[in-house]
């Protein structure tokens, strides 16, 4: 899912956490939270697009066991509001990213990528990493204003680097 889909579904998230605990401020951490977990996305892209490794897949926020540490934290041990947030949109984030990209059933469990050593093969079959910068536009707005010249300047360079990191050879589209 992309920043356009978890922004609709955190904003939710972040209302429903007000309501319920009433701090607008847990409302706000959960909208930020939700959103950006995908911040760890940059050191994938940084590894399959500069450094010419799309085989691993990393992904460190998003993990399972986190949203599990942090329910059990506040059932056992600690209730805060911000906790809650940061628990419930993280849980909602990783939900939605579970069911919506095609990442094995156990792809999203932190040790179960490190059990495989972020092998993309195992953890995202059939999926070419080093050529996703090709469905990257769809993934935010105001492609109209932005999109030619991600055609024009970014794709272009973005695919030498792929090639690159296959030996010179492009996938077949």
């Amino acid at each position: 899912m992309g920043p356009v889909g978890h922004t609709v579904i955190s904003s939710a998230v972040g209302a429903v956490t007000w309501g319920v605990t009433g701090s607008p401020l847990a409302g706000g951490i959960a909208l930020g939270v939700g959103v950006l977990i995908d911040v760890d996305h940059l050191y994938d892209f940084y590894q399959w697009w500069i450094k010419g490794r799309p085989n691993k897949f990393f992904v460190f926020f998003h993990g399972w066991e986190y949203s599990f540490i942090g329910v059990l934290v506040l059932l056992l041990a600690f209730y805060h509001p911000f906790l809650l947030a940061v628990t419930v949109a993280h849980l909602s984030h990783v939900t939605t990213d579970h069911f919506y990209n095609r990442v094995a059933p156990l792809g999203y469990f932190i040790l179960y990528r490190v059990w495989v050593r972020f092998d993309a093969e195992r953890l995202l079959p059939g999926i070419n990493l080093g050529d996703s910068y090709k469905s990257l536009p769809r993934l935010f707005p105001f492609r109209r204003y932005w999109e030619p010249w991600y055609w024009r300047k970014v794709e272009p360079w973005l695919a030498s680097r792929a090639a690159g990191s296959r030996g010179g050879v492009d996938a077949p589209d």
